[in-house]
């Protein structure tokens, strides 16, 4: 990790597109044009006036040297001026909710529901985190359903953060992948950046993996059925992920048996369903809630989804809902009110050190 004393370009910052290693270069600062085309930044304009050169790299891009030979792709600056960057991939099947809780986990975000655990969270990059929010967390909010990720070519991040203590410490670029399902269970080059990703949040669908009887009507509703083999994109990506000899992924890892409010009746859901999230999550009420969802999904769901818990050195595991409820006619006409999904980001955070007065060492074991 970085000390706060440690300048920019003094590390090189591995780049989550291509897995090179790089460093901090003024000369490759860019910026987005009027027909959203990158050009040179051409910082030497701003003369040694601190306050406007720090101001235009904020906004800035820093281009990668690109030596796999993909196209040509930038990263916020921010993300090379700052702390160690820490990269949280979600994964599970096109329909199990990742848009959902991603957008709700960042909604929350903005709202400050990180203050009262110590955190602070600025955007990586203003354009970019202004996009995201009119895109998926504002239409969420409003009620409407957000469409399913769509296949692609190159793995981008969704959103990105810079997520502190509030200390002297340079907070840390924090950002978020949310590929579609069908992705996820390819092995080309869209998913070479697992190979690289700090975190984990496996996203559970209820609809498939829990053989309830009173969820039949929503899975006929919505052409579902279960199936007692898991969700084949954690195992394409638990496999993508190099162990280096041992018999685990070592990786921070966090299972959401995400759309919960459909089994909030069950004694053990509503448990924790209910639970306020404004206490700091601590190791002791990690593992009781781990310890629910796991004798929950292997009663209910079987062990093969429960394979990233048994992958992973380091997993919790949660319940929680992106919206609170079902959607109708393609939309939530109730509002959505999210459900336990802070909890699953602070679980990461603590074991990636990054959670005031956690115990990194013993979230997840």
């Amino acid at each position: 990790m970085s000390t706060p004393e440690e300048e920019p370009g003094a590390r090189r910052v591995l780049c989550p597109y291509c897995l090179d290693k790089i460093r901090y270069d003024e000369k490759q600062l860019f910026v987005r044009n009027d027909e959203n085309k990158f050009v040179p930044l051409g910082l030497e304009k701003e003369g040694t006036n601190k306050l406007r050169r720090d101001d235009a790299v904020r906004e800035a891009f820093h281009k990668c040297g690109n030596s796999a030979k993909m196209h040509d792709h930038y990263l916020p600056a921010p993300y090379f001026t700052n702390g160690e960057p820490l990269t949280v991939a979600l994964v599970g099947s096109s329909r199990a909710g990742k848009t959902h809780l991603l957008a709700s986990m960042i909604g929350e975000v903005e709202r400050g529901a990180l203050d009262v655990h110590g955190l602070k969270a600025t955007p990586l990059h203003t354009e970019s985190h202004r996009s995201y929010l009119d895109q998926r967390v504002l239409k969420l909010r409003a009620g409407e359903m957000l469409a399913h990720t769509e296949q692609t070519d190159f793995a981008e991040f969704a959103d990105g953060l810079l997520v502190g203590g509030g200390g002297t410490a340079r907070p840390r670029p924090v950002v978020f992948f949310d590929l579609s399902g069908e992705d996820l269970e390819r092995t080309g080059r869209v998913t070479r950046f697992l190979a690289a990703v700090d975190a984990f949040l496996f996203v559970v669908d209820p609809l498939r993996a829990l053989p309830l009887p009173y969820l039949d009507a929503v899975r006929e509703r919505t052409k579902q059925r279960t199936d007692d083999l898991g969700d084949r994109s954690f195992g394409t990506v638990l496999d993508r992920v190099p162990r280096d000899g041992r018999p685990y992924v070592d990786k921070a890892a966090a299972v959401v048996v995400g759309k919960s409010d459909l089994i909030r009746f069950e004694p053990a859901v509503a448990r924790w369903l209910t639970a306020p999230e404004s206490a700091r999550p601590t190791a002791r009420a990690l593992r009781e809630e781990s310890r629910d969802v796991y004798a929950f999904l292997r009663h209910h769901g079987g062990p093969a989804w429960l394979k990233p818990f048994s992958d992973c050195a380091r997993c919790t595991l949660h319940f929680a809902s992106a919206t609170g409820g079902q959607e109708d006619a393609g939309g939530f006409p109730q509002g959505v009110r999210p459900r336990r999904v802070l909890s699953p980001l602070l679980s990461i955070f603590a074991m990636c050190g990054l959670l005031p007065g956690a115990d990194s060492q013993e979230v997840g074991l």
